[in-house]
């Protein structure tokens, strides 16, 4: 098999963006309590503006005029998703929304129907550019390798095993999906690179960190499969 990942790092802004007619406007996304309003994220133009997710509402405006603010909407951002996957479908019979704000697909025996990698490859960009959907892409021997290198990667294909495990093992700790702890608690021991990781002795990590954590690992690196939902299509589609 060979797994496909796409994220899209900013769904729910590319979600309201897509739906305006003045998308070039400085725009913000909005969220957290009400006497304490964040800016979850913001377009080019609102960077301009020096605006920057995670400030304050109130600072933002201490900062600057004449942006827009936007409320995050989760239930439309998941049916985006939800057209995301039937999107995807068409191209895999294999396609999950295990991770948030990226879709899994299995691609190894699609290949035969469109093309080399890279000319799926590019079709997929072209239709999500269509789309009004910023994205990045990256393709390895199983899917929660997949997921975890486009934490650092757009347009990498490693499609062999041996490639992925290459390429996993350069991965920073903090972008190989761990628990906030186990990071911070590999991070304290020195340790900045899975590499590293993975050149301790498995029973010192069985002693010292949480099942959780191996099974992870394991994961990651091909030797233990993980559970995928796959999208099922709904009988009638509007």
């Amino acid at each position: 098999m060979l797994w496909a990942c796409i994220v899209f790092p900013q769904l729910a802004l590319d979600t309201v963006l897509r739906e305006r007619d003045e998308p070039d406007c400085a725009l913000v996304l909005m969220g957290g309590p009400s006497q304490r309003r964040v800016l979850q994220s913001v377009n080019c133009a609102a960077a301009k503006l020096g605006l920057r997710a995670g400030q304050t509402l109130t600072a933002a405006r201490a900062l600057a005029d004449g942006f827009t603010c936007v409320e995050v909407d989760p239930a439309r951002v998941d049916q985006v998703q939800q057209l995301l996957a039937a999107w995807a479908y068409r191209f895999s019979a294999q396609v999950s929304l295990h991770y948030p704000r990226a879709l899994l697909l299995e691609v190894g025996s699609s290949l035969q129907l469109f093309g080399p990698w890279p000319l799926f490859e590019a079709r997929l960009r072209q239709e999500l550019e269509a789309l009004g959907l910023r994205h990045r892409i990256v393709v390895a021997s199983n899917p929660v390798a997949a997921r975890m290198l486009a934490n650092a990667h757009d347009g990498l294909a490693v499609p062999c095993a041996e490639q992925t495990r290459a390429a996993l093992l350069q991965l920073p700790i903090g972008k190989i999906g761990l628990p906030a702890d186990a990071a911070q608690a590999f991070a304290r021991m020195g340790l900045r690179r899975l590499g590293e990781v993975m050149a301790l002795p498995r029973e010192a990590l069985a002693r010292r960190f949480a099942a959780q954590v191996q099974l992870h690992l394991d994961q990651l690196l091909g030797v233990r499969s993980v559970g995928l939902d796959f999208y099922q299509p709904p009988d009638r589609f509007e």
